[in-house]
């Protein structure tokens, strides 16, 4: 199975060699890599291009500044029609050498069934490997994927079936708060396949300088709940439930009609009736700290 892969770039020179590096000693090495720089011609673009002097497999490509979600998206149209998967990787990250392996492997059988493979991550640090984030123990779904999203877009990797949707559907993706978060909804809603791998497959390193952070830990999980009080929370909803409303048509009668039922109970007027409506939903959060946290959210329209 030839994989895709959609590196994208931005301005920081910091690991990205690692990374590359990671990706190149894969135990499957059937796979081509586009590296999508959307920032400035900087020391980090040098280093990116020289790559593709000493690897035919990677390719560079300049593109407009469009944030991080158009670059990926966008990114999986720049991959050459032959791939059969596609994978998207961060530029200071390091992937175990055999993530794709096990990805290829999963999504081997599901042939014309849209699937997404994602699993959990090592958290490193300047002080080494310090953990891994949370293992989910609920199963991946549409319910689920409404209210949170366990589907790291650095462990991703889409079948034929899944990345062809995913590029038809990119431009209408514009809007969202984040690519894999999106990703995990269309692809569940669907009724796709969602794989979810209890064992960590990429090295995710967290620094000052992540857009997003592994959300499960120390001060980034402080910051995501003081974001719930100042209504990202309910704005990032409002991205990703606009963005569904233009696949409804591609998405199953029963999760046409639960997003219905789940944009009426977060408009319903009144505390009470808000959470009466959203606990009569098959809506959870995956920690049952972290739902609660999600009814509070309700309760309050944080959510």
């Amino acid at each position: 199975m030839k994989v895709g892969i959609v590196l994208g770039l931005h301005d920081s020179p910091l690991w990205i060699t690692d990374q590359i590096r990671s990706i190149q000693d894969q135990s499957h090495t059937d796979w081509v890599m586009v590296i999508r720089d959307d920032g400035p011609q900087t020391e980090t673009s040098a280093l990116a291009q020289s790559t593709t002097q000493r690897d035919a497999r990677i390719s560079y490509r300049c593109a407009e500044p469009a944030g991080f979600v158009a670059n990926f998206l966008m990114g999986l149209r720049d991959l050459p029609a032959d791939c059969e998967a596609g994978a998207f990787s961060d530029q200071d990250d390091i992937w175990n050498s055999d993530k794709l392996a096990r990805a290829v492997d999963a999504l081997r059988d599901f042939g014309d069934r849209p699937a997404l493979y994602c699993a959990r991550r090592h958290v490193l640090t300047e002080r080494g490997i310090v953990g891994d984030t949370l293992l989910y123990k609920r199963p991946p779904s549409f319910a689920n994927a409404l209210i949170e999203n366990i589907a790291p877009g650095n462990t991703i990797v889409l079948n034929r079936a899944a990345l062809d949707l995913a590029r038809r559907t990119a431009p209408l993706a514009s809007g969202v708060f984040a690519h894999d978060w999106w990703l995990y909804q269309l692809i569940s809603g669907v009724g796709g396949i969602v794989i979810y791998d209890p064992e960590p497959v990429v090295q995710y390193r967290q620094h000052s300088q992540n857009i997003l952070g592994a959300g499960e830990h120390g001060l980034t999980w402080l910051t995501n709940k003081l974001a719930v009080t100042k209504g990202l929370y309910r704005a990032r909803i409002d991205q990703q439930t606009a963005a569904l409303r233009t696949v409804y048509d591609r998405l199953t009668p029963e999760n046409q009609a639960l997003l219905d039922r789940f944009c009426a109970a977060r408009r319903a007027k009144g505390p009470l009736s808000r959470l009466r409506a959203m606990r009569r939903l098959p809506v959870r959060r995956q920690g049952t700290l972290s739902h609660l946290t999600f009814l509070a959210a309700v309760v309050c329209d944080y959510a």
